[in-house]
């Protein structure tokens, strides 16, 4: 699920859900993984998740490698105990109280509450969103070479661009009982010099970026009636430009090429459009998932389920951008609880995941059907508010 959608699993293991223009708008790391987590892309995974408790007409017996991973079934389930320990996770993300990503590392002192969010700005900075007084009031931290630097307080979203040298966040003001108030403020940020643009909104609250690349900013907000309108918005313009072909986003790929636009909703799930913005026409629309993050240069689209409720996801899918079918489905079965995912690169699904008590971050390919360990296994998860991973960006 996409974060900046739903915040879910917070690292003290409090649950955050974030609901937008009705859609679901939601300890220390091992030396060997310290090590692998430096530098290049994700290396194949070889470890192999379970078949879900289908009948398979598929061979046992498969003549290749390329064979054996294209006969593996659609629909897997995922068991954390079963797989083999891999690399470190290339994007960033949050054990214990120390935020890691490549050969970067620094540690969040206790007062600054549960992490929300954490967004690369560059080798070694990141903006960091947490709630210090775990009221639901985010406040943006950037930290750059291990040191503390500004912090901005209100914000509610954040993201940057795939190559990680400009961000967005949102200041969302709110009244005492926690009401969002029908302003708010989106500030672009070049992370190598810091110069920042800010464009002020009055008559909307809610707003959400979903996709940075280069100046621009596509983001989303709500309306006073709850309509949610999708804009683009060149840093230094006075004003955003709305985009109508997607309608209440939930999410816009890296490159600003696609759209996922929810197009219906009903107690039982919605269903979700894939737009082309240049040409703004639907290429699909899926009624059995959601989509929550499109990246750039991927064959798929990452969802999740098309109805969300109570802890975590009961699955998460792959799915074809050309089709809007599954390539792969991982379902958590009655022992793991999905909590959240993010797409690592064009390739990989990062999950965090509980099961038996404990939480780990695993890696799955949606091409073969594969997954692996990327953070280990360790005691603690959101019912016991003692959460020991967070996914970030």
């Amino acid at each position: 699920m996409n974060r900046n959608i739903k915040l879910a699993g917070l690292v003290t293991g409090v649950s955050v859900a974030a609901v937008v223009a009705g859609a679901l708008v939601a300890a220390q790391q091992t030396p060997t993984l310290a090590a692998a987590s430096g530098g290049g892309g994700v290396k194949p995974i070889d470890s192999v998740s379970h078949p879900a408790p289908t009948k398979s007409t598929t061979s046992t017996k498969p003549s290749s490698a390329t064979t054996s991973a294209q006969s593996r079934p659609v629909k897997l389930t995922l068991d954390l105990s079963k797989l083999k320990q891999g690399a470190a996770p290339s994007t960033a993300y949050v054990d214990g109280r120390t935020v890691r990503f490549g050969q970067t590392q620094f540690t969040l002192p206790a007062s600054d509450g549960p992490v929300w969010d954490v967004a690369r700005a560059g080798t070694d900075s990141a903006l960091v969103l947490h709630s210090p007084k775990d009221d639901g009031k985010g406040v943006l931290t950037t930290w750059s070479a291990g040191s503390r630097r500004e912090s901005v307080s209100d914000v509610n979203s954040v993201l940057s661009s795939t190559d990680q040298t400009t961000s967005a966040y949102a200041v969302q003001p709110t009244s005492a009982d926690g009401t969002e108030l029908p302003r708010f403020t989106l500030t672009w940020r070049d992370n190598a010099s810091g110069t920042k643009y800010s464009l002020q909104r009055a008559g909307e609250h809610g707003a959400v970026v979903h996709a940075v690349q280069g100046s621009e900013v596509y983001f989303s907000a709500l309306s006073k009636t709850g309509k949610q309108t999708l804009y683009k918005w060149t840093a230094g313009d006075t004003a955003p430009k709305a985009i109508n072909a997607a309608p209440s986003p939930s999410a816009v790929s890296s490159d600003l090429q696609l759209a996922a636009s929810i197009v219906s909703q009903a107690n039982d799930g919605s269903c979700t459009a894939l737009v082309d913005l240049p040409a703004a026409g639907k290429r699909w629309t899926t009624c059995t998932y959601a989509v929550d993050e499109l990246r750039s240069g991927s064959d798929f689209a990452l969802g999740g389920p098309a109805y969300r409720d109570g802890y975590g996801d009961g699955l998460f899918a792959a799915l074809d951008l050309k089709t809007g079918k599954a390539i792969r489905e991982w379902s958590g079965g009655s022992q793991v609880a999905i909590i959240s995912t993010v797409m690592e690169d064009t390739d990989h699904v990062l999950v965090l995941a509980e099961q038996s008590g404990r939480t780990a971050i695993a890696r799955c390919a949606p091409k073969t059907g594969t997954c692996e360990l990327a953070a280990p296994l360790k005691k603690g998860t959101g019912d016991s508010n003692n959460r020991p991973y967070q996914l970030g960006h």
